[in-house]
């Protein structure tokens, strides 16, 4: 006389088996953990406000990657602090013609020289979320922080930094002499008021 099944058992041995099977094809099917990614670094000088895990990173309006981490560094010589933006490139992105480049680092410094630099951008003006934005600025300087102490580890590339499109806004309306401005502005109408 045979055994009869455990029909609790076989439910859930094929419940795990198939919760087994989900996991392996969201986890293997996409393909992320066997896609060799590049790791660099900025420092943006002000604020990141708007900037969050996983904003995109594009390169002319391409996207090429996307920010994985942000940290908050204070030093404590100067007491500055430093907010390290670091996102990863996917390397498929690009796609050069040529000869081969041994050095990555070699190759960064040349691009850099060109005029290679990151810049915080808006994404979307209605809910203030910003991206990186990796384009040619020749005629920038070129900031690089290298901040010592900082330990980001290892294969980690340092990009410079420009500063924002509201910023550079910010600093010309701080220049202009708004006193002046509104001193002239009355004599103007004092004279308007008169000739009318």
């Amino acid at each position: 006389m045979s055994k009869q099944a455990n029909k609790t058992a076989i439910g859930v041995f094929v419940v795990g088996a198939v919760a087994l099977a989900v996991a392996a094809i969201i986890i293997f099917g996409s393909g992320k953990f066997f896609v060799k990614t590049d790791l660099y670094v900025a420092y943006f000088p002000g604020s990141v406000k708007g900037l969050r895990i996983g904003a995109p990173v594009v390169f002319r309006g391409v996207k090429i990657g996307e920010v994985t981490q942000m940290r908050i560094y204070s030093l404590r010589e100067d007491m500055a602090v430093e907010i390290p933006v670091i996102f990863k490139v996917l390397p498929d992105a690009f796609h050069a013609i040529g000869p081969e480049v041994e050095e990555d680092q070699e190759y960064l410094d040349a691009m850099i020289k060109l005029g290679l630099r990151a810049r915080l951008d808006m994404q979307s003006f209605v809910t203030g979320q910003k991206m990186i934005n990796i384009d040619f600025y020749p005629d920038t300087p070129v900031r690089l922080l290298g901040a010592e102490g900082i330990d980001l580890g290892k294969d980690i590339f340092e990009l410079p930094t420009i500063t924002t499109l509201e910023q550079q806004i910010g600093k010309t309306l701080e220049e202009v002499p708004i006193g002046e401005l509104a001193e002239s502005l009355r004599n103007s109408l004092k004279g308007i008021e008169g000739f009318v």
